[in-house]
């Protein structure tokens, strides 16, 4: 799951089902697209499909969603809370990372839980 004007779908477990091809799509699907920062959408795709039985989301796992982000959210962001109560609504714990000095550490903790 990458984000730019909207949330992109790299993949899904249904066709990725070890370490190595994990790994290796995720190699093959990040990249810097050069548009904004929707973390709304990214967040909210990920909780539709990835969080999902129908997409390969195992029920008897805990589900985690690991967030990287530059802390600056440049699209759709005046909704970016409202999805995140959501995610945590659903059983889901959110963990962020911050990789830039942009990211306060207000929004590390409104992400996480």
């Amino acid at each position: 799951m990458y984000t730019g004007n909207q949330g992109y779908l790299g993949f899904d477990f249904t066709n990725y089902t070890n370490e190595t091809a994990v790994s290796n799509a995720l190699n093959t699907t990040l990249r810097f697209r050069g548009e904004n920062t929707n973390t709304t959408g990214g967040m909210r795709l990920a909780r539709e499909r990835l969080f999902n039985t129908k997409y390969g989301m195992r029920p008897d796992v805990k589900h985690v969603m690991l967030l990287v982000t530059d802390g600056v959210p440049t699209f759709d962001a005046d909704k970016l809370p409202e999805e995140v109560q959501r995610i945590k609504d659903s059983g889901i714990r959110i963990m962020a990372v911050g990789v830039t000095s942009q990211v306060s550490s207000i929004q590390i903790i409104t992400f996480s839980h």
